[in-house]
């Protein structure tokens, strides 16, 4: 992307916290000398930040907990973030309400883990795919609208015959391709995509895959990519990001990454991730010890209760993203100190 080319999708800073509690009792517990407890805060999105150009497909990985998909629903408004930006095409959506998000989500649609439960089970085929496209077309020719539906099914693979079924007629991936001509129905620039293909068998998660690469050609489409299969990934996505604890430790070109890791974390997934030929590029780190609470963020380094190359700055000090070339962008004390890498 160049300097000029305005990326559809700007995050900066996102932010998305989670009070816990807030009911009655939680109002009027007081602690000694009538001093009322603040309620805890789950802290799932800590200050992330990427751009993603026109036609790129980018990628957030990490553990089952790390705010990947808390991403994804702030970015889709599902959530409203508590802090920071989401510019879409240079808008910045974060707090933009009901009204106002209407207009946008023409812009942007999403697709969904779970490809039953996403569909409205009393709903037909085409009804569910003409139900965005309507909202925003309001008055549209009935007849041509119905043209257009039968045009998408058959563009993701479906025949016109399906049109007429309920969604408990189909298998996994013919659900999975119902929900993706429903986000194409109203022509978005950008797809956020959450686990699309976790809940299908590997042999139909290729078949989707490559529908969505065939569709980002065709359509110019840019995608947000969630997922925890590294290998799905690898075969997506032009750059990645890895998230950790609700933070960004590690982002680079898909090629970069998986080639040289430079975060241990992202290096301890790489390592964990099966594979027929064993990596001998990458020295292996296996990780001990559970992932810290949301509740209660570590002070530092959030990964260096993890970590096995933890030292006193990780405790004391945050680390932030510094670019080190080839577009890798890495939040780790080690950069700066790398003998201690070798420890």
């Amino acid at each position: 992307m160049t300097a000029a080319e305005t990326p559809v999708l700007e995050v900066r800073d996102l932010q998305m916290h989670f009070p816990v509690g807030g009911g009655i009792l939680d109002r009027l517990r007081l602690g000694r000398g009538g001093v009322r407890f603040e309620n805890p805060v789950v802290h799932a999105v800590n200050g992330v930040s990427f751009r993603i150009a026109p036609g790129e497909i980018m990628a957030l990985v990490g553990e089952s907990g790390c705010g990947k998909s808390t991403v994804a629903k702030s970015i889709a408004r599902i959530y409203r973030p508590t802090g920071g930006q989401v510019l879409l095409e240079g808008e910045d959506i974060a707090q933009h309400g009901f009204a106002r998000m209407l207009p946008v989500r023409a812009k942007m649609q999403m697709i969904f883990q779970d490809p039953y439960a996403s569909l409205n089970p009393r709903q037909r085929v085409r009804d569910i795919v003409a139900e965005p496209l309507l909202e925003q077309r309001k008055g549209a020719d009935r007849a041509t609208v119905r043209d257009e539906i039968a045009a998408l099914l058959a563009r993701v693979g479906l025949n016109a015959e399906h049109a007429g079924r309920y969604p408990h007629q189909f298998s996994g991936g013919q659900r999975q391709r119902i929900g993706i001509a429903r986000a194409l129905s109203v022509r978005p620039n950008l797809i956020v995509a959450d686990e699309p293909v976790s809940a299908l068998d590997v042999s139909i998660q290729a078949q989707i895959l490559n529908l969505m690469k065939d569709l980002r050609d065709e359509f110019g489409l840019a995608y947000l990519f969630i997922s925890h299969d590294l290998s799905v990934v690898h075969h997506i996505a032009d750059s990645v990001g890895v998230m950790y604890l609700g933070f960004m430790v590690e982002k680079a070109p898909r090629d970069v990454l998986f080639a040289r890791p430079r975060h241990p974390y992202t290096r301890a997934l790489l390592s964990a991730a099966p594979s027929i030929k064993p990596r001998r590029d990458v020295e292996e780190i296996a990780l001990s010890g559970e992932v810290p609470s949301a509740l209660a963020l570590p002070s530092g380094c959030c990964f260096r209760t993890r970590c096995p190359f933890a030292w006193e700055r990780c405790a004391a000090e945050r680390p932030k993203l510094q670019a080190l070339g080839d577009g890798q962008q890495v939040a780790c004390h080690l950069i700066d100190e790398p003998e201690r890498d070798k420890a």
